[in-house]
């Protein structure tokens, strides 16, 4: 019995480089999320925004007051802004079983958040942020393994925007030198 070769081209399928294990766990656990979506956002928000001072200026719309002690912020903006970034973590979900457009969407929302002025070290500030949410909707279910399974998605999504971030910024780079200086 011999093997049969083809001279037909096939382009490899994107890996996403999260473990089809950690791809269940966010799956399975995403429905608990989605239906408080807004009580989750709105969590993480407010808790990154608490901890991490010097990303205010990065929502002039939802940060009404900053001053040394206390901020206060526009619960409506926050809202808002935290339902659409809980839809796209949603549609990010929907799209794990087709890497190539999750990593296509994930560089989209990298080169958006470059244009809000979003550096590469910033992304990893917000991971507390959501593992404090997570065990605060998940509970008892936000064991070892879900959190690890979260972490690892977490870590693919900023992965991809530092990549796109970090493009985005050469090619404005590359833009400035090719401009002739006056």
């Amino acid at each position: 019995m011999g093997c049969i070769v083809s001279n037909n081209q096939v382009t490899p399928k994107r890996e996403s480089g999260i473990h089809p294990t950690h791809i269940d766990v966010v799956q399975s656990t995403w429905p608990a999320i989605a239906c408080q979506k807004e009580r989750f956002g709105v969590f993480v928000y407010n808790s990154f925004l608490s901890r991490e001072r010097e990303m205010r200026r990065l929502f002039p719309r939802m940060v009404l007051e900053d001053g040394e002690e206390k901020f206060r912020m526009d619960e409506r903006e926050v809202r808002r802004h935290a339902l659409l970034v809980m839809d796209g973590l949603g549609l990010a979900i929907d799209c794990l079983q087709d890497p190539d457009k999750l990593h296509r969407f994930l560089r989209l929302v990298g080169v958006r958040h470059y244009r809000a002025g979003v550096t590469p070290d910033m992304l990893e500030k917000l991971y507390p942020a959501i593992d404090g949410a997570l065990r605060m909707l998940l509970e008892s279910r936000y064991n070892k393994r879900t959190r690890r399974a979260w972490r690892s998605f977490f870590s693919y999504i900023t992965g991809v925007m530092k990549v796109a971030i970090m493009e985005a910024d050469a090619e404005i780079q590359g833009e400035k030198l090719k401009c002739p200086c006056r």
